[in-house]
């Protein structure tokens, strides 16, 4: 009766041991980002405190290892401080950050030791990673990844090589993007009903929604592109003029910028856009109206 006990004691203890570790490593899979943003509260005339908008994210790392170890990395480097939350004109239920800061009067690519980052592994359907079983909705944050738009028209191209060509820089959804699902890796979400996290959302698109709140400008590129340097925009200029600059200046019968030619992505070239036109937060007593002040692993 003792052995059969003791057995029984075992067994317990073993299964028990198991648990726990399962516990751990599923603890471990989840990692938290909390960031702290600044953003202007256009009711109070205002900008809040940082106490109630610091968002807290989860990154699913069983999900889409290598993007969090990724983004993981940069948050530590510092990478993604300063960064500037903006719109893409072409898509209204999404905010970007990551890839672009603003001073109050002019829009910088943003760099890591002067340099963009190393593209990442492409952890999404169409790429053949099936494990991630988050979609692109409210709440959700996905990797961007390149692609460009065919010549004289808004659609956009992209390549195989394109799968691989996230550089850090996120999409927040503001509604259900169902035609992004198994396209993007969504590595991490936040918990909507958190009244921080809600409070920066909304004020951020509160921002970026009224040309009361935002400035157009125009990102292009020009010079020659070179494949051997993909961390130097593949050799060529990043630029950043406001729209009505740039329309004023850009001759599209032959594609050039104050007679300079604006590149055009072909074939496996990769960069994220040709030219795009973003809204960009505007600045009140100096201070950007939406941006991340910095990002905490947790």
């Amino acid at each position: 009766m003792k052995k059969l006990f003791k057995r029984v004691l075992n067994v317990f203890l073993c299964l028990a041991v198991i648990g726990v570790s399962a516990s751990f490593a599923a603890c471990e899979d989840i990692k938290t980002l909390e960031i702290t943003v600044q953003v202007y509260n256009y009711t109070d005339s205002a900008f809040y405190a940082e106490k109630d908008v610091t968002m807290t994210v989860s990154l699913y790392r069983h999900l889409a290892p290598k993007t969090v170890d990724y983004v993981i990395e940069k948050a530590k480097a510092g990478y993604y401080d300063d960064t500037v939350f903006y719109k893409l004109a072409e898509y209204s239920s999404q905010i970007m950050v990551g890839d672009l800061k603003f001073d109050g009067t002019a829009v910088t690519q943003n760099l890591l030791s002067g340099k963009l980052p190393e593209e990442v592994y492409g952890e999404f359907e169409r790429n053949g990673t099936t494990g991630s079983n988050l979609v692109s909705a409210k709440g959700s944050i996905g990797m961007w990844h390149g692609f460009y738009a065919s010549a004289g028209t808004s659609t956009y191209k992209t390549t195989s090589k394109a799968m691989d060509s996230g550089r850090g820089t996120l999409f927040m959804p503001t509604s259900v993007l169902s035609a992004y699902d198994g396209y993007f890796c969504v590595f991490a979400t936040f918990d909507t009903t958190n009244e921080a996290n809600m409070n920066a959302l909304d004020a951020i698109t509160i921002a970026l929604s009224s040309s009361d709140n935002y400035t157009p400008y125009v990102i292009f590129y020009t010079g020659e592109y070179d494949a051997e340097k993909p961390t130097e925009n593949y050799g060529l200029t990043f630029n950043a003029v406001l729209k009505e600059v740039f329309d004023e200046n850009y001759d599209a019968e032959d594609n050039t910028y104050n007679g300079e030619t604006v590149f055009k992505a072909e074939k496996d070239q990769l960069t994220e856009f040709d030219y795009k036109t973003v809204y960009i937060p505007k600045a009140v007593n100096g201070q950007v109206t939406a941006k991340i002040k910095s990002v905490k692993v947790k």
